[in-house]
């Protein structure tokens, strides 16, 4: 089971892997060779059979590789969730994942995103959630509907360039 934690680039990785290490996951020195994404900078831990890849770097494999996500962020949760997948959230009490900003997103992304109160209640909700296929399709339903086919940003430089081109 392969676990990938997509880490601001700005953020310490130390304390994380600190704890890591403390709470019984084994560094390992370099990446194994079938690790999903392939990161040379990544830290990877392994506890019984789970492997857990860190990386600031491979935000975009992570989105891609994942089937759901676990997050405290604003327009990283809504890229995942417009890919069609699951997000479970939990509020922080950080100045911007307040748990009056994840109730707004949970508003705009309905059930795409699942708002859990505590850390703990990840736990109960991701067996529920990946052994019901109808809610995972009415999720991938709903995060393109909600959020829009990709390549929006292609589209969006291509009118530009008509607007700029006929002025």
């Amino acid at each position: 089971m392969y676990f990938l934690g997509a880490v601001a680039p700005a953020l310490d990785l130390a304390p994380l892997c600190d704890y890591l290490t403390a709470t019984g996951w084994a560094s390992q020195p370099s990446l194994p060779v079938s690790t999903p994404i392939f990161e040379p900078n990544a830290f990877v831990f392994t506890q019984k059979n789970a492997t857990l890849l860190l990386t600031q770097q491979a935000y975009h494999d992570c989105l891609l590789m994942a089937d759901l996500a676990i997050a405290m962020a604003g327009t990283a949760t809504e890229q995942f969730v417009g890919l069609g997948k699951p997000a479970i959230t939990i509020p922080g009490k950080g100045p911007q994942f307040t748990p009056a900003f994840a109730e707004a997103q949970a508003r705009l992304l309905g059930s795409s995103l699942i708002l859990v109160e505590q850390p703990a209640d990840v736990a109960s909700v991701i067996p529920s959630l990946l052994h019901d296929p109808n809610r995972l399709q009415h999720i991938a339903e709903n995060g393109r509907r909600r959020m829009g086919e990709s390549g929006a940003a292609a589209r969006i430089a291509h009118l530009l360039e008509q607007q700029l081109l006929a002025a």
